[in-house]
């Protein structure tokens, strides 16, 4: 009886034993990040049958990691973003917009995200002269635009022309939109609306039906008596400004190329909004919805090149101004 006793008692230890080991094993995740201006790598370090199974899924600015087993988090300095654990899963919410990449590396196991900033935090308001704009969202109302299956060119451009707003006003410019709801207006309504507030720029937003960007700039015919502007009776307006169309057209084309590497159209044609707007004036046409995928980072980083541009144009005019001048 004693020795069945003993022998009871050595199976306990060996079995509490057991738990302790198996606790002991449980895999210890390493979380650690670096930080500078516009970019920010994130690193997931462990052994390396953890890492190796583990499996990320990205989804705008979450990251979810799976991993085999349940784990020990073990953050090495205080992160900047919110991190949450809940049994085999980490959950990491970047507040900055970014584009994420992600990657596998050994020696130490490794799971890198590299998050590359697509929001702009200019030092100082570099366009100085550049104090109010107009923005219009092509189309409107019954007027649906190009229609690409469940998405349409109207509420595509008027998404990206609130978000550009947005941003515009929090940095202390005045910005008119030339509709802020699904309504449709009519050519002449868009450009009495433009010109009663004499803006520093005005932009028109479309999609295309191609897979580029196109540009398009003002352009005078050698005609007199043209039908089409004379309607409005606006004709001179734009001709004063139309060397600042082209420079700021320059400038969004510039960008665009730098930003998305991707093929840009310049056009110059008689088109009556343009003609007939009396301030620097340009319509872009974003690629078609059915080869770009028009979800929330894709239009962050539009209004991002937009802004680009508009600072860079700012910069030349304000040179400009301090040559005439004589600054």
């Amino acid at each position: 009886m004693k020795k069945n006793f003993i022998l009871f008692f050595f199976a306990i230890i060996i079995v509490i034993a057991g738990f302790n080991v198996h606790a002991q094993k449980k895999p210890q995740v390493f979380l650690k990040y670096s930080k500078q201006e516009g970019f920010m790598r994130i690193v997931i370090e462990s052994e390396e049958p953890i890492i190796t199974k583990a499996q990320t899924n990205i989804v705008s600015s979450q990251i979810k990691i799976d991993f085999p087993d349940s784990f020990s988090l073990t953050p090495l300095k205080t992160p900047p973003f919110e991190v949450t654990q809940a049994n085999k899963t980490l959950t990491l919410n970047i507040k900055e917009k970014g584009e994420i990449k992600t990657f596998k590396l050994s020696s130490p196991a490794r799971i890198v995200f590299d998050i590359k900033s697509t929001e702009i935090h200019p030092e100082k308001p570099s366009g100085i002269l550049l104090n109010s704009f107009v923005i219009d969202a092509g189309h409107g109302g019954y007027d649906f635009g190009i229609i690409f299956k469940e998405k349409n060119e109207k509420d595509i451009c008027l998404d990206i022309a609130k978000e550009l707003s947005n941003y515009l006003i929090k940095k202390g410019k005045k910005v008119f939109l030339t509709r802020k709801v699904d309504q449709y207006l009519q050519l002449s309504e868009r450009i009495s609306f433009t010109n009663l507030r004499k803006p520093d720029i005005f932009i028109s937003l479309h999609i295309s039906n191609s897979g580029k960007f196109a540009v398009y700039t003002p352009y005078f015919e050698d005609k007199s008596g043209s039908e089409t502007l004379s309607e409005y009776g606006l004709e001179m307006r734009q001709k004063k400004f139309l060397n600042k169309s082209k420079v700021l057209a320059d400038n969004l084309i510039k960008v665009f190329k730098e930003e998305f590497k991707e093929q840009i159209v310049l056009r110059e044609m008689p088109l009556p909004l343009l003609n007939s707007i009396g301030a620097p004036a340009v319509l872009i046409e974003f690629p078609s919805a059915q080869v770009t995928i028009y979800d929330q980072q894709r239009k962050t980083k539009i209004v991002n090149a937009i802004i680009k541009a508009f600072l860079a144009y700012g910069q030349i005019e304000s040179s400009q101004e301090n040559t005439n001048k004589g600054i």
